[in-house]
């Protein structure tokens, strides 16, 4: 009764702190529609909220773990023209995510609630009608709930190049770069493709930082909704807090002052589809299956504790979109 009550508790401490969190973000995205109609600024952003269903863990045949998560965020993005060939947009997002862990006895969880937070201003120079320069610098905070925060900093960069094939396709090509939680930098392809294949469907590619990417196919029904097929890779690194995630002894600790890396990657295939209520606001719902995805628990020097598989499962979420 006890763990039951612990579990209420903290389940509904987490909850709150992740509607806090959205009503700042909401607050700031109405102040920022005031300034936008004043500083040509465009402004759009989300709000989010995401859950995976109980999922086992392969980890030992002794033992029969699962876990389930559920993900609240939101972000914004002003765009606004800098000269004639030079245009800036300023974009984050943060996101809560909140693990449940269940069987593993008289051991730890490995960890608890996630916070992340991503800043990207990305800078485009226009050479001409077709060419475009892209770049910018990156910066991610992704720490445990009681982790130090300035051993959760990671920072970076993109460059690239894009091209205008035509009013319905435009591809850009280049390359992330960014700095991991005691381990070295990753580089990964930096994509962003959108190609309006008719007047009804369109296609969409969507990969510009460390959490991975996206692709999308979406056919519009009409003026207001739109159905769609897509999927894409995940992956989070984190810094965990002091205690020793995976231990029997709850009083366990690194040594070095700081706590180990958790990490956690996967692929996903999902349907979607939208309501558009205005041309700045639409609703958005979406489910499908988690597939090929594992954890990772290292110490505080990046070491390997264990790792895991776990089985594939369902996922679903809900989205607003809006902008000024």
């Amino acid at each position: 009764m006890n763990g039951s009550n612990e579990n209420a508790r903290r389940w509904g401490q987490r909850t709150v702190s992740g509607l806090l969190m959205l009503g700042l973000i909401l607050g700031f995205a109405l102040s920022a529609s005031a300034d936008s109609h004043q500083g040509g600024w465009k402004t759009t952003g989300w709000i989010g909220y995401e859950g995976q269903g109980e999922t086992d863990l392969d980890v030992t045949d002794t033992q029969d773990p699962e876990f389930d998560f559920w993900d609240i965020g939101g972000g914004l993005k002003s765009q606004t023209m800098l000269g004639d060939s030079v245009s800036m947009s300023v974009g984050g997002d943060y996101r809560v995510v909140s693990y449940n862990f269940d069987g593993f006895g008289d051991f730890r969880d490995p960890w608890g609630t996630i916070h992340v937070f991503r800043f990207d201003p990305i800078f485009v120079y226009k050479m001409d009608e077709k060419w475009s320069l892209i770049g910018g610098p990156s910066l991610q905070l992704s720490v445990e709930a009681g982790a130090d925060v300035g051993d959760s900093l990671t920072g970076g960069g993109v460059a690239g190049v894009r091209y205008k094939w035509s009013e319905t396709l435009s591809i850009a090509l280049g390359l992330v770069v960014t700095s991991q939680i005691e381990d070295s930098a990753r580089f990964q392809p930096f994509a962003l493709i959108t190609w309006g294949i008719s007047d009804n469907l369109s296609f969409d590619v969507k990969a510009r930082n460390s959490r991975g990417g996206e692709f999308r196919l979406s056919y519009a029904l009409g003026d207001n909704w739109k159905i769609g097929i897509g999927g894409g890779f995940r992956r989070e690194r984190f810094r965990l807090d002091n205690s020793l995630g995976g231990s029997a002894d709850p009083d366990q600790e690194f040594q070095r002052g700081k706590g180990g890396v958790g990490e956690e990657e996967a692929k996903v295939v999902n349907l979607s589809v939208a309501y558009a209520f205005s041309e700045t606001l639409s609703l958005e719902g979406y489910g499908g299956v988690t597939v090929d995805g594992d954890f990772r628990l290292e110490d505080e020097y990046g070491k390997k504790i264990a790792k895991s598989d776990y089985d594939n499962s369902g996922y679903g979420g809900l989205r607003i979109n809006f902008g000024f």
